[in-house]
């Protein structure tokens, strides 16, 4: 069915709005992924002004990561009929600090929470109307990352910023879209996983062709043809190795 944009409008007024449990760990979040992300500033001698400046560009970069990250959920989850909830990874933030402070900040593992969605009843009569789609939350757990990879390519394509808050928000939303679609629990990943095994594989498949082949600086047509094709060797591994199995 087509997407009524009056509808979408409506609920997004009424449903969009986090809550003060959200906004805190959310903001909690965001602090801890900015320091792991900003935790190597990139010189071999630590000095104070130089190390905050690199922490303020991973905090605007964090920030707007989430942002599309959580939004997208949001909106995907409110056309659905769905509203969705965040809850924080407690486990996946502990892992990238040990990590970053392990790796002297070289491994930038950005795993902050995922996902829950609830049924908006009075949205959902005579349609799907006492149980949960699990493909439809597999499609609002995907968004996500999707969105993230969308600005990642927006902000490559369009440096509108400074050169060092651009690079860094297109790793950074790289990252959150790589990270998030691992199939742990909590995250987006697992979640597609479950909803379809297929577009698992293909999505992802995408998603790290997308980010070769930009990151190379290849043209737009080259990255298309990339993601495409990287999709059809994971899709293709994943049959012949995993589903032909089964």
């Amino acid at each position: 069915m087509p997407v009524d944009p009056y509808n979408l409008i409506d609920k997004a007024k009424r449903y969009y709005a986090f809550s003060k449990i959200e906004l805190r760990w959310l903001l909690v979040s965001i602090l801890v992924m900015a320091f792991i992300v900003g935790f190597n500033d990139g010189r071999d001698k630590f000095e104070l002004q130089f190390w905050l400046a690199n922490f303020l560009i991973a905090l605007i970069a964090v920030a707007i990561a989430v942002l599309a990250h959580e939004t997208a959920h949001r909106v995907t989850g409110l056309e659905q009929g769905y509203k969705t909830t965040y809850k924080p990874f407690f486990y996946g933030l502990i892992a990238g600090l040990i990590l970053s402070f392990m790796s002297y900040g070289k491994i930038i593992f950005l795993a902050y929470g995922g996902v829950f969605i609830n049924i908006i009843e009075k949205h959902r009569v005579g349609y799907f109307r006492y149980q949960l789609g699990y493909f439809h939350l597999g499609a609002v757990s995907l968004m996500g990352p999707v969105a993230n990879m969308v600005v990642a390519i927006f902000f490559k394509a369009v440096p509108i910023l400074p050169q060092p808050l651009s690079d860094k928000i297109v790793l950074v939303n790289i990252l959150f879209a790589l990270t998030n679609m691992l199939p742990l629990p909590v995250l987006d990943g697992i979640q597609v996983l479950f909803a379809s095994r297929w577009l698992y594989f293909l999505s992802y498949g995408a998603m790290i062709g997308i980010t070769i082949f930009m990151l190379k600086g290849f043209t737009w047509w080259v990255v298309v043809l990339g993601s495409i094709l990287a999709a059809l060797i994971f899709w293709l591994g994943y049959y012949f190795v995993i589903e032909k199995k089964l």
